[in-house]
Formats: structure tokens, sequence, C-alpha cells
């Protein structure tokens, strides 16, 4: 779009650059210098491409095209490319333009903060041990664009993970790509920018995989939609089981008259050196590998996982601990991360999750550990220890504002355990929201793809 800058004598004679610098927008509004008045769309810093100079009584009059630099928008919609055309690139943010595509995405996914907090709270999820190394901004821009001067089209990240692949009896340490805040801002929507990326990001990943030098295997990757599941299906990502329990907080009173009216152990709370050594010790990282080898040997369909270590659950409890810091200054950070029985050697790890409104905060269960049980009598124990742990949680949430528990992918003993507490209680399928999907890049194994552990913990 063209747009007339004249400068009148009386006002200074900015560059394109100083006159949208921000020390001089209070004291020279942009509409005293651009006419007709630019739409409210623009916002600081623009682009400007200088088309012509010339004086004319006291004045200086430039036409220019107005473009957007990464965290802005462009004037008019016509003037965009089409999702299909080839002057479309994938390309890596540089650590300013990371900022500016989590500038755009903050209306959708910065809750309750404010966007330095939520800028910030990015940041630190960065530094943690699960990203620190393996976490990559990717942008859908306009190719020949300049860093720094791009325009942010669609936006994605990838995570990269450890990961386990198992088949006939083999088990493979591999990795495993992780897709999340996959985002197009809503006044380029409709464009097809989030196909064109997901496409781009499609050739990169088999790409990778075919790399002579790759040292380290990704035979699959994975997301988690929030637009349900057809989507992502069309690039590779099919959806996998994707349920829930979702059970209400108990206050301490409730709690306690559930504990004695089931019958039910009292869980043990775990902190997060007691989930390290309960759920992340050795003896239990070789009953996983033992697991997966004795699935693969019953089926030729190859088994996957992502590898439950304790990254993954400090990863969500420094989000969650973020959080508590700002929202609850005056309270202690919650040290209290899951439960357990050591009797039955049932234990969970949890993480609250703080929505934009109560109604959404939530507990997540991120993951059970546990011997299956070979008998009725076993199952039974089992599922009762799971009760009282479930229980546990429930307090857990009363305490922190959460509005319910919840835990994916329910096991049949767990299935059980929550027939202790609720018979009434129902599976929850979801369709919309955090469906599990996967896409499989390992050819030589064949199409057949089970996943294993799917529960939130994988999940970020």
């Amino acid at each position: 779009m063209l747009y007339t800058y004249i400068c009148p004598q009386e006002l200074p004679q900015f560059s394109s650059k100083q006159l949208l610098s921000s020390e001089h927008h209070d004291e020279y509004p942009l509409s005293s210098y651009i006419t007709p008045p630019p739409p409210p769309i623009i916002s600081y810093p623009a682009l400007f491409r200088i088309g012509a100079l010339d004086l004319e009584r006291n004045r200086t009059v430039r036409t220019v095209f107005i473009m957007i630099a990464a965290d802005n928008s462009y004037l008019d919609n016509a003037a965009l490319p089409s999702g299909e055309s080839p002057e479309l690139v994938l390309v890596q943010a540089t650590p300013e333009e990371r900022i500016a595509a989590i500038k755009l995405n903050s209306p959708a996914w910065k809750g309750p903060l404010d966007l330095d907090a939520y800028i910030a709270r990015e940041n630190h999820l960065a530094q943690q041990a699960l990203t620190k190394d393996g976490l990559t901004s990717w942008l859908l821009v306009v190719r020949g664009q300049p860093e720094g001067e791009r325009t942010i089209l669609s936006s994605c990240e990838t995570y990269k993970k450890k990961a386990i692949l198992a088949q006939n009896g083999r088990v493979e340490h591999v990795s495993a790509l992780s897709i999340g805040s996959v985002f197009c801002r809503p006044e380029f929507r409709g464009k097809g920018y989030a196909k064109r990326m997901m496409q781009e990001l499609v050739k990169k990943i088999d790409m990778w995989q075919t790399e002579p030098k790759a040292t380290n295997r990704m035979p699959f990757s994975l997301l988690y939609s929030d637009i349900g599941k057809k989507f992502y299906a069309q690039f590779g990502w099919m959806p996998y089981p994707s349920t829930h329990f979702s059970l209400p907080p108990l206050p301490k009173d409730e709690y306690d008259r559930a504990i004695v009216r089931g019958n039910l152990p009292k869980a043990r709370t775990l902190v997060a050196e007691d989930v390290h050594r309960f759920m992340c010790n050795i003896d239990v990282v070789q009953k996983e590998l033992d697991i997966l080898r004795v699935a693969s040997q019953k089926s030729a369909s190859a088994k996957v996982a992502v590898v439950p270590d304790f990254d993954h659950f400090k990863w969500h409890w420094a989000r969650e601990e973020y959080y508590a810091k700002i929202l609850f200054k005056d309270r202690a950070p919650p040290l209290i991360k899951g439960a357990g029985d050591e009797q039955s050697k049932v234990y969970c790890s949890w993480n609250r999750n703080f929505g934009e409104t109560p109604e959404e905060n939530t507990l997540y269960i991120l993951r059970w550990v546990y011997d299956e049980p070979t008998s009725s009598e076993e199952t039974e124990k089992t599922a009762k220890a799971m009760a009282a742990i479930i229980r546990r949680a429930q307090l857990e949430a009363h305490a922190w504002n959460m509005s319910k528990v919840q835990f994916w992918n329910p096991t049949p003993v767990l299935e059980r355990a929550v027939a202790i507490l609720d018979p009434t209680a129902q599976v929850v399928h979801r369709e919309q929201d955090s469906v599990a999907c996967l896409r499989w890049s390992g050819a030589e194994q064949g199409k057949n793809v089970e996943w294993l552990w799917n529960e939130k913990y994988a999940w970020c």
C-alpha cells in the first residue's frame, strides 16, 4: 500500500527509522507525518522503503511502501502472498525474531500473565534441561527479506527429545521431535500459511532422516492438536488415543472422610527428590525398557515412547513454579510434586497448570509408575493404592485452587481405581483439544506404530 510521508518544515525531518523509534511517538505522532492516516493495525517499528523524494514549498514528500518487521502486520491483506507462493520459505528465527513470534502468539497462550511475564516464562522454560539444547523456533517468511525485518506469516517450535524404539525384541535409543506453538496470526489467516509451514517442516524432518551424517535417528515426531484431528493428519501426524478422567478437587474434611469411607491406604506425598528416587531410578528405567522389549516381541508393529526422564518432570515444575511465584506472591512454592504408596509401589507425579480463568486451572497427573498386576488380587490392591493417590491429588488440587484433576489415557487398572472412587465417572474422549498425534518416518519398521506411555509428561 502506498502512503505519502509529509514532513512540514516546523516538524523535525526524521529519517524513516527515527520517525518510528519509540522516543518520538508521544511528541510527534505518526498521524502527523503520514497521509492518509494509517489504519490502527500498524505498530512500531515498521520497514519503510523510500520510493521518491521531492521538495515542494517547505515540505518533504516521500512515497513509501510500508512493510512490517517481525512483530507487526501488513497494512493491506491484498498485499499478502498466497500460501502456495514459491517465495515462501521456512527459516530458523533469530533470537530477536523468536521474541517477536512470542509477542504475536501471546493473546492465545499467555493466560493470566501480562506480556512481559509471558516472554520471561518462555525464556525461563527454554533454559530448562529438557529444552536448552533442543529447542528451535521456526518462521514462515518471504524469501529474501533480511533478518530482523522478515514478516512472520506463521510460526512454530520444535523440541528434540530422547525416545525409544522397539521392534522384534530389539530396543533402540533414538530421538523424537515434538512440535508445539503452531501459530498463525489472526489477520493473516485464510491464506494457507499454517498449511504451508507444516508442509515445509515435513520436508525438513524427512531430509534430516536421510542425511548421511545423521548420528541420531528421529523415526517419529509428535504434537498435540488443539484444532481437532483432521488438519495435522494431512501432513502425516495421525491422531492417537486421547482420553482422560476428570475429577473434582476435595477440601481436607471431605478428603479425610473419603479415605475412611473407602478403606483406602493413606498415600505419602512426594517432593522432587522422591519423584527422582521412586520414578526415575535405574530399576524403573530397566523395567521400562523390558516392557518395550517384551511388547515388541508379541507383535510386528513398532513400539515407540518418549523417555519419561526426570528432565520432563522438571520442565513441567519450572512452568508451575513460575506461575505460582507471580500469582501467589505471598505463598511458598508448590513443593509437593506427586504421591505414592510404597507398599504397593505405585507412584505418580503431577503439576499444577494455571489457566486464564480459575475454571481452567488443572492439576495434571503427568505419569504413573507401577508394576502391572498379574492376578485379580494384585489388581484390586494396585487399584486401591491408585485410588488413594488420586484422592491425595484431589486434596492438592483444592489447596491450589485447581478446578479439576486429570490424567491421560487411563489403563484398565486406573479405570478400576476411578470406579472405586466414583462409579459414575466416565472416560472423556478428546476430539478438539490436546489430541495426541504422531507422524512416523521410520519406513523400515513398517507403518503400524504403537505409542506407549502416551501420558501428559510428554506434552510441552
